[in-house]
């Protein structure tokens, strides 16, 4: 509540803004962020949004997403505050943003990541909500400005993103008093949000699907599955890194996985790793070790290697993990 308090002092204090979130931004990212731009609005700020990476098609139906702007569109602007939201760390938002966009007096930094890093001169960590959203959420709350429409599926849309569609141990009895507030505040259908972001799937991405699950490898003993995404198979599908989201999840349902990995080549030719685990296994601290972060049971990481020598690299590395 201190927290809460000084944060909410910082902002009425300045008035000039910058918000930013982690590259390749997913639900919660974009949710939070959207929704505490929308707050610093109703207090009278000016808001400049700065993504390195753009809006996924499936997050375009939220208020405002319009509003974000590209890298480069921030070389010009001197904030007072730079809000950093659902990061981990300052390098996850991207080299151009970390490096030119310089705030004049405060960085603040939102997570709720358990490996998130203290690099702002203000540090909300709460590794024990579900998401980044939930933060958000209960901040608006202490203040003086009510939580509207828009700022609520936003902020629903985050909540249900980084839970799982409610079915993750992160999404406990608070996340879901705050999810029906949420929609009762809201002029939104939970089934359409769901809708938007799960089900809009375009037909190039069931062919990526089907080209990746052919990769599939696992262990002598079953408990480590990986894939892998080549640019190659991105142009013959004519898709995008933003389409693999969800892959990892097909492989981490094998009953005798307990460790699931899946490496995108990225263009430069290095790699894009996504983890996940069943619960037996912290994949937090396996991406720590390649400089990413996460949840015990979700993480990322990026590796400036081949995708080859990344899944083997990972692979060693997870087998250390694996309890007998």
């Amino acid at each position: 509540m201190d927290s809460f308090r000084a944060l909410l002092t910082l902002f009425q204090r300045h008035e000039r803004f910058a918000l930013s979130t982690h590259v390749n931004p997913d639900g919660d990212a974009i949710g939070s962020e959207l929704a505490l731009s929308i707050f610093l609005s109703k207090l009278g700020k000016t808001v400049r949004l700065f993504n390195t990476d753009p809006v996924p098609k499936k997050y375009q139906f939220l208020p405002h997403w319009e509003n974000i702007e590209n890298a480069q569109a921030s070389v010009n602007f001197r904030p007072d505050v730079f809000v950093i939201l659902d990061a981990s760390s300052r390098e996850r938002i991207g080299p151009f943003l970390n490096s030119r966009l310089v705030a004049k007096h405060a960085v603040v930094n939102i997570d709720h990541h358990i490996t998130a890093e203290t690099f702002g001169d203000y540090n909300i960590i709460l590794p024990y909500v579900s998401s980044t959203s939930e933060i958000i959420y209960n901040f608006i709350k202490t203040t003086h400005i009510a939580i509207d429409e828009e700022i609520a599926v936003c902020l629903y849309t985050g909540l249900m993103f980084d839970t799982g569609c409610f079915r993750y141990s992160n999404a406990t009895s608070e996340t879901h008093r705050i999810a029906a507030d949420l929609i009762e505040i809201g002029d939104f259908a939970p089934d359409e949000v769901y809708s938007n972001v799960f089900e809009h799937i375009p037909l190039g991405k069931i062919h990526l699907l089907n080209h990746t699950l052919r990769t599939l490898k696992l262990t002598d003993d079953g408990k480590i599955a990986t894939i892998f995404i080549t640019q190659s198979m991105l142009d013959e599908t004519k898709t995008t890194l933003d389409d693999v989201e969800g892959f990892v999840n097909q492989i981490q349902a094998i009953e005798t996985v307990d460790v699931a990995i899946c490496v995108c080549e990225l263009p430069d030719g290095n790699s894009k790793v996504s983890l996940r685990s069943q619960g037996q296994v912290d994949v937090a601290a396996l991406a720590s070790e390649f400089n990413g972060g996460g949840h015990e049971r979700a993480s990322g990481c990026r590796i400036n290697r081949p995708y080859n020598d990344s899944i083997r690299m990972l692979v060693e590395s997870a087998k250390n993990y694996i309890k007998d």
